[in-house]
């Protein structure tokens, strides 16, 4: 029988608890992060963007470069209601395993120390959260 899946990945262990990652290589204005390897990021249905990126990492890949005018920048809003300013940069994700580039935007906030995949990423995919097994699974489109 043939397989409809084009990549999937085993839940990760962050806090104590196992949470669906997807892996990616993000591509940015000088170049590709983490090169070879992937960066397993977490898949959060309660983040609307498409990347959220670390403060250290949006640095690191210089995304400052591919920013996005100001009157773009979301403006987000923490659990506690306090409100942040999300810096965002046009970039390029791909998922090798799925043999997928999508054009998208990573964001940051002062002090952010995640990366978390969005509803926005998610809605290019065709994907399943394999609670029981604890897999995330790409599907063909």
């Amino acid at each position: 029988m043939e397989s409809f899946e084009r990549g999937n990945w085993p839940y990760r262990q962050v806090d104590n608890i196992d949470v669906p990652v997807v892996g990616v290589n993000i591509i940015g204005p000088t170049g590709t992060f983490p090169g070879k390897d992937q960066l397993l990021v977490r898949v959060d249905t309660g983040y609307d963007g498409f990347l959220l990126i670390s403060e250290e990492l949006y640095k690191k890949l210089r995304l400052r470069l591919s920013e996005m005018p100001r009157d773009l920048w979301a403006t987000g809003r923490s659990v506690a209601g306090e409100l942040f300013i999300l810096r965002r940069a046009s970039l390029i994700l791909q998922v090798s395993k799925a043999e997928l580039s999508l054009e998208g935007y990573g964001e940051t906030f002062r002090g952010n120390e995640e990366n978390l995949l969005g509803l926005k990423f998610l809605e290019a995919l065709r994907i399943i959260l394999d609670g029981p097994k604890k897999m995330t699974r790409l599907l063909q489109p």
